[in-house]
Formats: C-alpha cells, structure tokens, sequence
C-alpha cells in the first residue's frame, strides 16, 4: 500500500513539472518556381526557397518558474531546401556551411515587468522594416530597403550603384542583451538592446539601438533607431592592414568577405505603420541610414515603401511601391524604384500558395536586380545587365508550416 501511494506521488510529481514545461520543433519549408531578368542583360530560371516565409527549423520550450516568471529558450537556424542545405550557401560556390541557429539563438526570463532576452535575435530597427512590408521582407516583392541592404551579404559581391551600403548588424546582431517592456501597458511596446562587439582590439561590431511603438485595435506604429561600430575611427578593415587586424566572415560583418574598407560606422532610424479598415490594410515604412567612413566620406540611404493588403476569400491580394535612393559623397546619388503585386490563396492554417511579381527600375547608375536580396548558388549567381536597366521577375510557389 505504502509502495504504491509513493508510485503515486511520484506520478503525480513528474506530471506536474512536464505540465510546468514544453519543448515544440517549428518549421516552415518553402519552395517556388521562379524567373528574374536585367532589360538587356542576363536572366536566370531558378527553384528558390522562401519566396513568401523564411523555411526554417527550430526548436523553443518555455519553463512555469511560477509566481509569474517564466524561462524560455529559442534555436533557429535557415534551410536551403532546395538544394537541401541546412543553413546559408556559400555565395562562392555551391556548398553549404553546414546547418546552424544563427536565425535565432536566445535565451530569456520573463515575468510582469518584463523579459530579459540574451543571444543572437532581430535588431529594433529591423522590425520596422519586415512587420510593415507587406511582402514581409522574402521572395521578389519584398521592398528596395531591404534589397539594397541585403544584396551584398546574400550575392557575395557589391550591389550595382549602392557599394557603400555594408552593415553586417541590419537584420540580426550576435551577443546582444535585450530587454523587452510587458505585453500590458495599454497597447504601448518596446525594447532596448546591445549587441557586445567581444573585441579586444577596438569596437567594430558593437551594436546599440531600440524600438517604441503602440498598437491598439486596427492602429499600429513604431519607431527605431540602432547604431554599429564600425571600422571608421577605430582602425578595423577587411584588408588586415599593418598594425590592423583583418575582419572576418562569421565575426562582423556578415559579409566582410567583401573586398570593402573600411567598414562603415552605421547610424539608421525607421518609422513604420499600418492601419487596419476591415476591407484592406494599408502599410508604410520610411528609413534613413547613415553610413561614415575614414574615407570616402558620409553616404546616407534614403527610403520608403508604402503596401497594401486586401482579403479575397481564402485568399490575400498584396502590393507594393517603394524608392530609394542613395546620397554619396562623390554626388553620384543612385536611386531605384520597385512596384510589385501578389497573391496568397490560404489551403489550410499551414498550407498556402503564392505568385508574386516585381519590376525594378535604376537611375543615375543604379543596377541593382530584381533578387538581390535572394540568396545564390553557384548555378543562380548575381545578375549583371548594364547602368540604368530596368529587372523584373515572378516566384510561384507553395509554403507548408509546422
């Protein structure tokens, strides 16, 4: 009797620390058929990956500390499912690096004061930028903002006209701690972050920035501001210069791999919004970015991007206008307008297909591509076409979530 009311409390102990914890596996995988082409230049057919989410693996879990606090932990990492890589490929060749959590990789507490977040994660002012881009910053409609600042690390060589773009901290940052406001503060939110830059030899790499924003009912606004160190007044170059070490790929940046120096200090400041009528959703961004160098001077990335979703049935129509527009030290100020529209048509809750197109048009000695911010392989390189030339493309696909 007594061995048996032991089994049971030990029973009933295991059920209650498994009900006070949880693990899930997550995932996205998404592929499409897609077309990309320069006016008078190149085109490539291709079967790409995340044309409308990200395909990604994961796994996260949440721990009941009780009396309101919470630990959690959140690993992610990229897949190439097209080819079957895990993580990123090599933009030099077709060859994967080997699957890894650099999507995602924190750990956090959490209670009603808020949560204190560590790891690799988001950076404020990129939230701006992927939350209020109705294309939500994948496939080819996604806006001249995140293209331009994405081509060099995703193509592995300079984006045409806008080679003085180079910030290895737009989307994520390593090493940051983050502190993130409660989810009950009358539809206010927010967070502050820093990202350690772990250098013994100057600051290149260090990252600091936050996010404010409210949301209520159909009504949500933001804005942000986040600052990188770079290689200007504190000596770093890819280069390794004498006296100077060289900066490399995995460190910071993302893509100092580039045959750029220096590495620009980055300043850059966002707003974003969007407004719910029932009947369509209309969507913004506008965002300034600030790159100084010891030379070359200051360049400054001037955009906007204004979006629009509308509910068809099952189905969501999306689109989108955006312009950029680059300010150089040497008067050159290249600039590119992009127009695209799609469709999303809902199989289930998991199961979608998408068809989206996108049209870009250069000045001033502007070439950027249509998929530049689209990932390659050595059988999908950059496309080249000449200064000025208008690209267009399409991807047609199917994204499956669990």
């Amino acid at each position: 009797m007594k061995k048996s009311l032991i089994a049971m409390a030990v029973m009933a102990a295991a059920g209650a620390a498994s009900a006070q914890s949880s693990v899930t596996l997550f995932g996205i995988v998404d592929a499409a058929i897609s077309r990309y082409q320069v006016s008078g230049g190149q085109h490539v057919n291709a079967l790409s990956n995340s044309g409308y989410n990200s395909s990604r693996l994961g796994f996260r879990g949440t721990e009941d500390l009780g009396g309101g606090l919470s630990a959690s932990f959140w690993l992610e990492g990229a897949i190439q499912n097209d080819v079957g890589y895990g993580s990123a490929q090599n933009p030099s060749g077709n060859t994967s690096t080997g699957f890894d959590f650099r999507r995602r990789s924190t750990v956090s507490l959490a209670g009603g004061w808020g949560e204190l977040r560590l790891g690799r994660d988001y950076v404020p002012t990129f939230w701006n930028i992927t939350v209020f881009d109705p294309f939500g910053t994948n496939g080819v409609g996604t806006a001249l903002t995140h293209k331009i600042k994405t081509a060099n690390a995703s193509t592995g060589a300079l984006a045409p006209g806008y080679a003085a773009v180079v910030d290895g901290n737009y989307v994520r940052a390593n090493n940051q701690v983050q502190y993130f406001l409660p989810a009950n503060l009358g539809g206010f939110y927010g967070q502050i972050s820093y990202g350690f830059d772990e250098n013994t030899f100057n600051d290149a790499g260090r990252y600091w920035g936050g996010r404010v924003g409210f949301a209520s009912g159909p009504f949500n606004v933001a804005v942000a501001y986040g600052h990188t160190d770079g290689g200007t007044n504190s000596g770093a170059n890819t280069g390794g210069a004498t006296g100077y070490p060289a900066v490399t790929a995995g460190v910071f940046p993302a893509n100092a791999t580039i045959a750029t120096s220096p590495i620009p200090d980055v300043r850059n400041w966002n707003l974003g919004g969007q407004w719910d009528f029932g009947m369509l959703k209309l969507l913004g961004n506008l965002d300034s970015a600030r790159y100084n160098g010891d030379t070359g001077g200051e360049n400054t990335l001037k955009s906007y991007t204004l979006g629009v979703l509308v509910p068809v049935g099952a189905g969501e129509i999306r689109g989108s206008y955006s312009r950029a527009k680059l300010d150089t030290a040497s008067g050159s100020d290249p600039r590119s307008t992009q127009w695209a529209i799609g469709y999303v048509h809902n199989l289930s809750k998991r199961t979608a297909l998408y068809a989206t197109y996108a049209h870009v048009a250069n000045k001033d000695g502007a070439d950027l591509p249509v998929n530049a911010s689209i990932g390659y392989t050595s059988q999908t390189t950059a496309l080249s076409g000449r200064a000025g030339a208008s690209s267009d493309g399409f991807d047609i696909g199917i994204r499956h979530s669990f």
